[in-house]
């Protein structure tokens, strides 16, 4: 190995291994099933001794609560829905503070993963089309993450992923996020904050309540309106 080869690999052993590390944690947890973990009958079963956890040891809970529900989010893992009804449940409203720093914190993990390995090789290699849609998405960069995270059909991991590869600014990742997330945590958290009535009286699962055509459409709404600055845009260029 030449000397001047030598920085380049020290790069690419950087660049890439926290990247490796992720994939390895969101392939180990798909092989040993945890996602069987995250459903609303595990809250169900354990919904007394986690209350009273939570509120006998409060601040513990609470960071538990953010650096597992970052490293999942880091590592891909659709994990939000249970998550921000779990600190609904758990913590009341300002579980909604926590979700969204928590989602934001792992996302922006994952963002800079691959902002910093496949993003730039991606931005070294693309040319022609590529290029073109590369340079597209970096000018509404705004306004392509914001609708992707109003959507509720669309994974948080897909914008995380999609930014990431774009290699779009940090501060306009995490504005978008904000922003994107905020309407559906909202809704999630207050109705985990009434998670354990609808338990008791074994009510409407609360996961069709919120995938509710009410819920859902508004948010569609959101995410379309979101679009409209970028349509706006585009029709002016072609006049």
């Amino acid at each position: 190995m030449e000397w001047k080869a030598i920085p380049k690999f020290f790069t690419f052993i950087r660049n890439y291994s926290i990247l490796g590390l992720l994939l390895l944690a969101f392939i180990s947890f798909f092989y040993f099933r945890l996602y069987d973990y995250l459903t609303i009958n595990t809250i169900k079963n354990y919904q007394a001794a986690a209350q009273a956890w939570t509120n006998s040891h409060y601040f513990l809970a609470v960071s538990l609560y953010i650096l597992i529900y970052a490293i999942l989010i880091a590592c891909a893992i659709p994990c939000a829905t249970f998550f921000t009804l779990l600190g609904g449940y758990l913590f009341g409203s300002i579980a909604i503070i926590y979700a969204v720093f928590s989602t934001t914190f792992g996302g922006m993990i994952l963002f800079l993963t691959i902002r910093t390995s496949i993003g730039c090789h991606i931005a070294a290699k693309s040319t022609g089309w590529i290029k073109k849609v590369e340079h597209g998405f970096r000018q509404n960069a705004f306004n392509y993450i914001l609708t992707l995270r109003l959507m509720p059909i669309f994974p948080c991991w897909i914008s995380n992923i999609a930014a990431g590869m774009l290699s779009v600014p940090l501060n306009i990742f995490l504005g978008a996020t904000v922003l994107g997330i905020l309407p559906a945590t909202i809704i999630y958290v207050l109705a985990g904050r009434s998670l354990d009535k609808i338990l008791e009286n074994n009510a409407t699962p609360i996961l069709d309540i919120i995938l509710s055509p009410s819920v859902i459409l508004p948010l569609i709404g959101l995410a379309v309106l979101s679009l409209v600055p970028v349509i706006y845009k585009n029709v002016k260029k072609t006049d």
